[in-house]
This record gives C-alpha cells, structure tokens and sequence, in this order.
C-alpha cells in the first residue's frame, strides 16, 4: 500500500488502513472504494490522507505501532479528561513501544481537524516513548514520560476551539490564553497523587527552550529535565508535520530540517538525533520523487535515516523494470529524494510550532533588514528570504542600521549579525531601542554560541537566535514567527 494525500486521492482508489475517528462517529474499512463522497468528508475534516491499495504498492507492509484500540482508548482518555485512563493509556503505549520488532514510527497520522488536540496528545507520547527507549530510559521511566506526553496540552481544555482552530491571527488576549496551557495542565495535575513531580514538571516545562527563550519560566537547558527536553521537541514535530485549518503540513524530512536548524538554541542537541533514528524522515509507504525523474515509494530504511529503500513505480525508466534501490549505497549517491506533494522546504508560512502561530494577513511585503559585516553571509541570508516574499534592505554595520532606521524609520524585523568591527550587534540593537524602537522584532544570526552571548541577546529583548549556518527551513520559520507582532516568543 502506499500513503495518497487527501487532495490526491480520486473515486475508485481502495481503502488500504481504516480511517476512523476517535468517536467512531466516522469510519471507513479497509476495502472500501473511495467515492466522491468519502473525499470531499476527509477533505472537509482535515485529514491529511489515506493508505491506499494498489498495483504499484501491494508488497509495502508496515508494522503496527501501536494498537488501534490503545490508540482509540487514549484518544478518548484525553477527551474525557479522565486521569485513571491516561495513566493506563501511557502504560499500554509503552508496551506496545516495547514490543516493536524495530524501533521506528513509520505511521502518517490519521486524524482530523475536530480531534487534533486529543490525537496530538497521544502522538506526542508516542513519540516521546519511542525516543526516550533509544535514549537508554528504564522503563519506569519511559511510563513516566508517555504520562507526560498524553498530559501535556490537558490546559488546552481551557481554551475555546474557536481559539485553537482561529485560522487567521490570534490577539494579544487570545495568545495569552494559549501560552498558560502548560500551567493549567501542571494545575490540573498537581493534586493527584498519581502523578509524579517529573512527570508535572515536564509538562509544565515542554514550551521552554534551550536558550531561555521559551515560556512560562524562561528556563535554560541545564534547567530542563530529559524528559521535557524530549516532550518539547517531539511536541513540536508532531506540530510541524500536521494539517490544521490555518496551515498545511510539512513533510516528515523538512520537519527534520527545522528542528536541525534550532539544535541547542530551542532543542536539546542529543534528543533531535535520537528523534532523526527512530522517527523516519521518509515514512514507509510515502511516495517520493527521484532527482532521475523516476516516481519511488519508500518500503524499508536504511542505516542512513535520510537515505532511506525504495521501490520504483515507473517500471520503464529504470533498466526497464521495476527495481528496488537501497540510497544510502555508494551507488546510487548520486540521486536525490523529493518528498511528493507535502509543504516542501521552499513552503514559507508560520509553522504550527507550539500551536498557537497563526496566519496573519499580508496587504504588503513585510521589510526585513538584514545586517551583517560579511558580503558572503548577506548574500546567502538573502538568498534564503526571496525578495518575491520580502522586501529587504541590506547593510554591513552596526551604525548604518542605526542611521537607516533613524532616517527612514524601523522595518518590520531586523536580522542583525553580533560579531561586527566597531560596534558589535548587541550594542546597536541596545542603541536602536534607545532610539525609541523598543517593540522592534530582532533575530541575531551568529556563530557565537555562548551562553553569555545569548543571555546579552535576551537582555536587549531579542525575539530569537539563530545560528550560522542558518538552515533554510528553520530561518524562514523563525522569521514567521518573529514577523508574528503577537507572539511573545
């Protein structure tokens, strides 16, 4: 079978999965013919595809992850807020975590727009389980942190759905709502005694960032336990890869690619790379594109998780029948992978990162300056945000964006490097709020990454920092977010 898009699929195709909502409101068994009808439901609904049965991808066979009653029971257990049953959905998740023949969670989630804060939930601690077992956790440990996982957005409960489904930009008010959820989870959680203190802290913890940059304590690193480092991190990818009514989703390796790009800044370095080896960044059963113009479904995994088995579709282009090709062999180096039809890396919206970016609408080109010293880096930071998205204004010193800016007023952001001869990028952005610009959104693009350096970069009330080599899906989504005035990063 092979993963289909919802906007991909047309009547005739067979239903290779159920599709089945957590109510058992909806259903579709394996077998059914799809019919116009069925599309136009799961289009309406938000679900991101199904597995279909073909000619080309009979032989793709993918194991369960986890059980779809231990899924459809922690679904409802989130719904109902029922804490007896999220201790026991975590416990079940764990076994069936622990019973995989190989650790790898290859499945593309079936879920719509009505039940994505409750699947989100046992997704994440799915994930988190997954990561925390190749991490080397006991197993006391990893009940301990799916509990975590299927808890964290409890606080969500608090907070309408026209708020969390809002498709356009949330308020000042509205955001705040938003950023207390993990506090109203810890509350909810605290009085009961079968809750652990880790497994409250986690919860409380998972927006934090490495950096000290996230909410609601502003916690750095060293501050974090394992398992929020873990919970914040899967969070976001489950995040990244989902559809919502005001984003489309990414693909699995793009995903990866953002969470590469924020590796010690809002991630834990070790954690991203345990995610990359037992959460694939090609699916089984996903439908690739080859760079030799050859159309590929990803059937196994390789020791290399960016370069995953395929199987050819187009039996006339390659040596004149179907072939099996194993990527990450020295052979077939040459060819590059094009994940089909999901958000690409060139896709530039906000990313559903903690669930609560929204997007905004765009009467102009937002104007971004960009300053840095050296030709080379301006030149490639340009290159990453298009003048076709952005207008922007690039300039080699401190002093000149003061000057600029003094003249001409503030742009809409400003990306500024820190390392620069005669006044560093902290003391010009420093000087720039004594200006006046105190709400200026500001990203410092550096090398440096020293903790005294990001703490003086917080200190001048920086929105973010990214560092150089910036890579290109992180630095376009960090500048969405920053872009984003509401947002309080």
């Amino acid at each position: 079978m092979r993963f289909v898009l919802t906007e991909e699929l047309v009547p005739g195709m067979v239903v290779g999965r159920d599709i089945v909502s957590p109510s058992r409101s909806f259903m579709i068994k394996e077998g059914v013919t799809l019919t116009d009808e069925y599309i136009s439901y799961l289009a309406e609904k938000g679900y991101l595809g199904a597995y279909i049965f073909d000619s080309g991808s009979e032989t793709v066979e993918m194991q369960e992850v986890i059980s779809e009653m231990t899924l459809a029971e922690g679904v409802k257990a989130v719904a109902e807020n029922d804490i007896g049953k999220l201790m026991a959905s975590a416990k079940q998740i764990v076994t069936d975590i622990s019973n995989l023949e190989k650790l790898s969670i290859d499945l593309f989630d079936m879920r719509s727009y009505d039940d994505y804060t409750y699947h989100h939930s046992v997704n994440v601690a799915v994930y988190a389980a997954a990561v925390g077992k190749y991490m080397g956790m006991n197993e006391e440990e990893l009940v301990q942190l799916a509990q975590a996982g299927i808890c964290h957005d409890l606080g969500k409960q608090k907070i309408p759905p026209e708020i969390l489904n809002k498709p356009g930009q949330l308020s000042d008010e509205e955001f705040e709502l938003v950023k207390n959820h993990p506090k109203d989870a810890y509350d909810m959680l605290y009085d009961n005694h079968e809750i652990s203190a880790v497994v409250r802290q986690a919860v409380l913890c998972h927006h934090e960032n490495e950096n000290g940059s996230g909410y609601p304590s502003g916690l750095t690193g060293e501050e974090l336990s394992p398992m929020a480092k873990i919970l914040h991190a899967v969070d976001v990818y489950d995040a990244l890869i989902s559809r919502r009514p005001y984003k489309e989703p990414y693909a699995p390796v793009d995903a990866f690619e953002y969470l590469m790009g924020g590796k010690n800044i809002l991630f834990d370095e070790k954690v991203v790379d345990a995610m990359r080896m037992v959460i694939p960044a090609y699916p089984i059963a996903m439908e690739v594109s080859l760079s030799t113009g050859v159309q590929a479904i990803v059937i196994d995994h390789s020791a290399d998780p960016l370069r995953p088995i395929v199987k050819t579709l187009d039996a006339t282009k390659v040596l004149g029948k179907e072939v099996t090709l194993d990527l990450s062999l020295p052979e077939w180096a040459h060819i590059t992978i094009i994940p089909k039809s999901l958000a690409s890396a060139d896709y530039t919206g906000t990313v559903d990162k903690l669930n609560e970016s929204r997007l905004a609408g765009a009467e102009r080109k937002k104007e971004i300056m960009i300053v840095d010293d050296s030709i080379i880096s301006l030149q490639s930071t340009s290159s990453i945000l298009t003048k076709e998205q952005y207008h922007l204004i690039t300039l080699q010193s401190g002093l000149a964006a003061m000057n600029y800016i003094r003249e001409k007023g503030a742009p809409d952001l400003v990306i500024m490097d820190i390392e620069m001869p005669t006044l560093d990028g902290v003391a010009a952005v420093a000087a720039i709020r004594e200006m006046g610009f105190t709400d200026l959104p500001v990203i410092f693009l550096t090398a440096n990454v020293y903790k005294e350096t990001v703490m003086k970069c917080l200190a001048v009330n920086a929105k973010d920092y990214i560092v150089k080599p910036a890579r290109p899906v992180y630095l376009r989504e960090r500048v969405a977010v920053a872009l984003d005035a509401s947002l309080e990063r």
